[in-house]
């Protein structure tokens, strides 16, 4: 059996008791930069430890199983079912909002208005040609909440572009627009543009670089969101049209899969959220 050492972290006795037996407890109970959220965990873990070699590694928050609907029983089985071709393996949340937008940037833009603006400058200040407007994800490039499953050799490219970001965005050059408040929408708290740029960075690693990913369908049973969405059997079929063509263009980049795309994501009926202020 392969390795596998998924981490859930926990802040407190409250999200403690909550952790999932078959993952291993990460403590920040310290958490020295709450600003950074699960980022600084994660990125303090790898500064300090080596990974192993073709073993599995994940960083998941305690609200894991409450976003996603996965759990530890689900998980690790499913990560042993990998080819070894497989490193990295998605277990998202919104897997309807990843079928229906573009790219997790367009996605952004409706709930933390400037967040994709923001994004491009700091790639386009480390030199990373790639143009957020236009790149097209589908569900085995694109994740939130950092729910990833992954090998060494993801994690290392994470790495890199995380210390560059973290370096970039306590420089301090930048007027503050990085550590500026943004809305999580409809009442749900705030919290720094820094945070949601951060947790699209394994969405652009997947769709920019050669990575495999191994992603369960959700298609059938996962939440939809019924603030923008309906819920029916509709729409479900109408959002994973969505994601196979998209899937379809970023295999064959035949124009007609993404005009296949707009045209049934016209057909889904979609209500914007109003725009909130943190």
């Amino acid at each position: 059996m392969t390795k596998a050492f998924v981490y859930q972290i926990y802040y407190d006795a409250a999200s403690r008791a909550r952790l999932l037996p078959g993952f291993i407890p990460l403590d920040n109970t310290r958490n020295e930069r709450p600003d950074w959220y699960e980022f600084w965990v994660i990125l303090s873990f790898l500064r300090a430890n080596a990974l192993e070699d073709g073993a599995w590694y994940g960083f998941l928050s305690p609200r894991f199983q409450e976003k996603t609907g996965f759990d530890d029983e689900f998980v690790l089985p499913f990560l042993q079912q990998a080819d070894e071709s497989d490193n990295v393996a998605l277990f998202t949340n919104g897997w309807d909002q990843l079928a229906f937008f573009l790219n997790p940037w367009e996605q952004g833009e409706v709930w933390h208005p400037g967040v994709r603006a923001l994004s491009q400058a700091f790639l386009d200040k480390i030199g990373l040609d790639v143009d957020l407007g236009t790149l097209v994800t589908d569900l085995s490039t694109s994740v939130f909440c950092n729910y990833v499953v992954a090998k060494r050799e993801f994690w290392i490219a994470w790495q890199q572009i995380a210390e560059k970001f973290f370096a970039f965005a306590e420089g301090g050059d930048h007027g503050g627009a990085f550590s500026r408040a943004t809305s999580y929408g409809y009442g749900a708290g705030s919290a720094s543009m820094k945070t949601f740029i951060q947790e699209r960075f394994a969405s652009l690693l997947l769709a920019t670089g050669n990575f495999n990913a191994l992603v369960p369908d959700q298609s059938q049973w996962a939440t939809i969101f019924t603030a923008i969405f309906a819920d029916d059997p509709h729409t479900r079929r109408l959002l994973k049209s969505c994601d196979l063509f998209k899937s379809r263009y970023r295999q064959k980049q035949d124009a007609s899969d993404l005009e296949m795309y707009w045209k049934t994501r016209r057909d889904i009926r979609y209500t914007p959220p109003p725009l909130a202020v943190p």
